[in-house]
């Protein structure tokens, strides 16, 4: 099982994306391999459509 983390560039990066998805995930919070798909795009999308950048990724740790 690989484990992933969630990082923000800054705190209102995480919390307009927790608001926007209505997640309560905090910068480098580990998420399981299990959410890690859907997670992925949902980030892939904030990042493109939201923040029109970098703002959040998702790395193996």
């Amino acid at each position: 099982m690989k484990v992933y983390k969630i990082i923000s560039a800054t705190k209102p990066f995480m919390a307009m994306f927790n608001n926007y998805y209505d997640y309560e995930y905090q910068n480098g919070e580990f998420v399981s391999d299990k959410d890690y798909e859907a997670l992925k795009s949902e980030v892939k999308h904030f990042n493109s459509n939201v923040a029109t950048g970098q703002a959040i990724k998702i790395e193996e740790a």
